[in-house]
């Protein structure tokens, strides 16, 4: 829009804007080229991400603990997202939704896991109870010692198969049918000593 310069500048003038302009063309390209760069790093990085966690066997996880170290690791995986940049806007959503997909996967199994295991310790602390109201029904059994004493037995195999119960239960219920057990057969021992005695008596 600027009118014309003296003939002899004109060269010049448009010889240094020229200049001018590539400098700032360069840098404006060179720019450009290395937010591509990092987009393309990021995108590699957030790639690696989604792998990580997908190639994570859900399956396998069968215990408190296990479900614990996996957590950590996808917290882990979680930070190194934010301290990530953008990818290309073409694949940066998609990264997204795919890299929130497997948490969220991640995190229901999780959820799915705790419940169920806490509804069968549950169940496997009511039909330990039972076994030790059996046993205690059992203990001052003094009639028919060889029916109560394979019953006992009968019990304390039933017991092995009962799954486990919380930690907080376990030890109170255990020690509550190994009473009665013990009281049982403590008693059995007593008694055949007895009958011993005066049998040589």
């Amino acid at each position: 829009d600027l009118g014309p310069v003296a003939k002899e500048l004109r060269e010049d003038i448009w010889n240094e804007f020229k200049d001018a302009s590539t400098v700032i063309n360069k840098r404006h390209q060179e720019f450009f080229e290395g937010k591509k760069e990092e987009e393309r790093v990021n995108e590699e990085a957030k790639t690696k991400i989604c792998e990580e966690i997908e190639a994570i066997d859900l399956d396998s996880i069968k215990s408190f603990p296990a479900w614990d170290e996996a957590t950590k690791a996808i917290m882990d995986m979680q930070e190194r997202w934010k301290t990530l940049g953008f990818a290309s806007r073409k694949v940066n959503n998609q990264l997204f939704m795919r890299f929130r997909k497997s948490c969220d996967d991640f995190f229901a199994r999780k959820a799915e896991y705790f419940k169920k295991t806490k509804e069968d310790f549950a169940a496997n602390l009511e039909k330990k109870i039972a076994l030790c109201e059996k046993a205690e029904a059992l203990k001052e059994n003094e009639t028919d010692i060889k029916k109560a004493t394979e019953e006992i037995v009968k019990l304390q195999a039933e017991w092995k198969k009962v799954g486990s119960v919380a930690r907080k239960h376990s030890d109170a219920v255990w020690q509550r049918f190994m009473a009665s057990c013990n009281y049982f057969f403590d008693a059995k021992k007593k008694q055949a000593a007895e009958l011993r005695q005066e049998e040589q008596a």
